[in-house]
């Protein structure tokens, strides 16, 4: 078991299980008569599998980390909705042996069950979810979702109460979920370029996949990219004279550009010039020189491909459309209708399907504002439990702050800033990304690998 134990604790293991989601994610076709495509269940299920019986034979949960989080990124079918995944045997299944797993590891280890810094807002959260189904009519459909909120507290109390975890394995999730995430951005730009063989390069560079990617759209994908983007820092300054995650970093942002996603790229611009600012305040001369190099080589792709570039510019241009509204991809009318939900239900909102219902038959879930979801969904009630969540994220981030702590506060505002104007916050992915980290970070004995030298960071492990 020893064995067995070190190999889930390394980067081998982290690697291995966002490998076996991105090749499940891949399988996309239909595979009738099956609702979903056969392979990506079959993945689903070997993941679900892995994680049962890591819970059943192994105290320690970190080790379930990294596939809960693959959970997030593994569904491919585009044209998902609630109808679809409560129509199908094997999601309940599959759901019920993900919670039978924490069950049964409670029942056979007795961990002590731990209130963690996040514990209050993230309580507030929950109730925020379901205060709404007391005064709105009754739907059945708004019950599963009205209770997430209670299921992302569970997984934070479960995983804080078990796991016993280690900064640098936070950091190896972190920077192979970008990895992954990337790649299938890459995946969606090569199903683009290949499905338009009559297009000029250029063009086929911009044409993209046709669809969204199952989980999420491009959007989605470019935040999440953002969020996790400054773990590579945190390689780059552990291992100090290794220049290949420099160059592993141009992939993600060639492609975020290739996405033509406006949100994204203001999320993702601002977590780059973050970890920019951040080398120059607290680098080395050898992370300096790095850098140097790296921003040298994007700068010459850029040149040599500067077709592309202006024709990025042309399109953007385009965007703008007749009007604001034109501009924001209809944002502007779903903020108004949210806000029209919120003056009806200014307490505790109108729910969970309250878009829903004001736009049925389409696809439209959440309000693409965090502020306005918020309101709409959860009154004024839902902001305060908000706005208490983000206070006890910032109290714990930004006390005797380190620069694991610096890295995560980059991409968590990038990602926050996008949230302004897309979904974030509340993205299902995103709840359950985060209570995770938070867990693992609280339950982390040592709480940085770098000391501070002449008010630069410079490895312990060096």
């Amino acid at each position: 078991m020893k064995h067995i134990e070190r190999f889930l604790n390394s980067g081998v293991y982290i690697a291995l299980i966002f490998a076996i989601t991105l090749i499940s994610w891949s399988f996309y076709q239909e595979t009738p008569p099956h609702i979903f495509n056969l392979y990506n269940i079959i993945g689903l299920f070997v993941l679900v599998a892995l994680m049962f019986l890591i819970l059943v034979f192994f105290e320690n949960t970190l080790y379930i980390a990294p596939i809960l989080i693959s959970f997030l990124f593994i569904v491919n079918k585009s044209d998902m909705n609630f109808d679809t995944t409560t129509s199908v045997g094997w999601v309940y299944i599959a759901l019920a042996l993900v919670f039978l797993g924490p069950l049964i590891h409670y029942l056979r280890y007795k961990p002590k069950i731990k209130k963690g810094h996040f514990t209050l807002g993230l309580l507030l959260i929950a109730i925020s979810y379901v205060l709404s189904l007391l005064f709105i009519p009754f739907e059945i459909n708004s019950i599963p979702v009205s209770l997430l909120g209670f299921v992302y507290l569970g997984f934070y109390i479960f995983l804080l109460s078990t796991a016993k975890a280690n900064i640098d394995y936070i950091f190896k999730i972190m920077i192979f979920v970008n990895i992954l995430l990337t790649a299938q951005v890459g995946l969606y730009l090569y199903r683009g370029y290949i499905a338009n063989p009559d297009l000029a390069f250029v063009d086929r560079l911009f044409a993209g996949w046709g669809r969204n990617l199952g989980w999420a759209n491009v959007n989605d994908m470019c935040f999440y990219i953002a969020l996790t983007f400054p773990s590579y820092l945190y390689f780059i300054y552990k291992k100090p004279y290794h220049m290949y995650l420099w160059i592993v970093m141009i992939i993600p942002v060639i492609f975020v550009f290739l996405t033509e996603s406006r949100g994204g790229l203001i999320g993702f611009a601002i977590s780059f010039i973050g970890i920019i600012a951040f080398n120059l305040i607290k680098g080395h001369v050898m992370q300096l020189i790095q850098m140097l190099v790296f921003l040298t080589v994007i700068g010459i792709i850029f040149y040599i491909y500067q077709e592309a570039a202006i024709k990025w510019w042309d399109r953007f241009m385009l965007s703008f459309g007749e009007d604001l509204n034109d501009f924001s991809s209809n944002r502007i009318e779903i903020y108004q209708q949210g806000l029209t939900v919120f003056k009806a239900h200014p307490l505790f909102g109108g729910g969970w399907l309250s878009l829903q219902q004001l736009n049925p038959g389409t696809r439209l879930f959440m309000y693409h504002s965090t502020l306005v979801q918020a309101l709409a969904a959860m009154g004024i009630f839902g902001l305060f439990a908000l706005l208490v969540h983000f206070f006890q994220v910032a109290t714990f981030f930004f006390k005797n702050i380190t620069l694991e702590k610096s890295l995560f506060i980059i991409g968590y505002g990038a990602a926050q800033i996008h949230g302004l104007i897309d979904n974030v916050q509340y993205a299902v992915p995103f709840s359950l990304l985060m209570v995770i980290i938070f867990a693992l970070w609280e339950t982390s004995e040592k709480k940085t690998i770098f000391d501070i030298k002449d008010h630069r960071y410079i490895s312990s492990q060096t």
